[in-house]
């Protein structure tokens, strides 16, 4: 999945079309899944290219290069807070996710 849904509706839809293609996601896997691709475009437009890799788990956010050599490991980014937060507030949470992505880049963290 490479959709970054901005709202509820839009996770509703992609559970709906999963179901659909016989690969059925639960609305937690759509949203974690967004939010990781949210983190890839701003991780490729952040260094200019796609040399590098984000994983988002359910405790940390984990950035390789190409060659699958660990950069950073972060609590800061992490799927068990970041899913809720996204249900209770989809565009504040994409937000934070680019705020804090943007300080790690900036930051020069990896």
């Amino acid at each position: 999945m490479h959709e970054i849904p901005e709202n509820m509706a839009q996770v509703a839809a992609l559970v709906a079309k999963s179901e659909q293609n016989h690969t059925p996601l639960s609305e937690d896997a759509v949203i974690q899944g967004g939010l990781q691709n949210w983190i890839q475009e701003l991780l490729d437009e952040g260094i200019e290219g796609g040399y590098l890799t984000a994983k988002l788990s359910a405790a940390e956010l984990t950035i390789t290069d190409i060659g699958g050599k660990q950069l950073l490991q972060t609590p800061q980014l992490n799927a068990t807070a970041l899913v809720p937060a996204f249900k209770a507030d989809p565009h504040m949470t994409l937000m934070k996710v680019q705020t804090t992505m943007r300080s790690l880049i900036d930051q020069g963290q990896f």
